[in-house]
């Protein structure tokens, strides 16, 4: 296996009467194939920082959470990408509605102060709890 910190995302499928593991591909991933047992095994990064932009994009469009918080961000400040609120909200909420907290806490903080939507502070609140509830999980 490589060297990077990495967690696996695999899953089984049955043959008959044997299960083996078979993970699931998109984009560039690493994928390694083990040909005796016939197991394909995805890594994805624990963290993404430091990760560039491109690299960023392509992780984001996977629906990795962490990613589409990042990307985030750096649509939001403008870090190696033209500055786009409304494209960083998009990604934030992405990243919330798949149980990210950061990703909540920066809609809930768009929302609060009006930057790339418009305010509505029950909706910032909302945002707010869930980010709450998804750090305690």
């Amino acid at each position: 296996m490589s060297t990077l910190l990495c967690r696996q995302c695999i899953c089984y499928v049955a043959f008959g009467l044997t299960v083996i593991p078979v993970a699931a591909t998109a984009g560039e991933l690493v994928v390694h194939h083990v040909p005796e047992f016939r197991v394909h095994v995805t890594e994805m990064p624990k963290s993404v920082a430091g990760m560039s932009v491109n690299k960023l994009v392509k992780w984001a469009h996977t629906g990795d959470p962490a990613a589409e918080n990042a990307l985030g961000v750096h649509y939001f400040y403008g870090r190696g990408i033209p500055k786009n609120q409304q494209k960083a909200d998009i990604w934030f909420r992405k990243s919330a509605e798949s149980g990210n907290a950061n990703g909540a806490f920066h809609l809930a903080f768009a929302y609060n102060f009006g930057e790339g939507v418009p305010t509505n502070t029950h909706k910032a609140v909302y945002w707010w709890q869930q980010s709450a509830k998804d750090r305690k999980k």
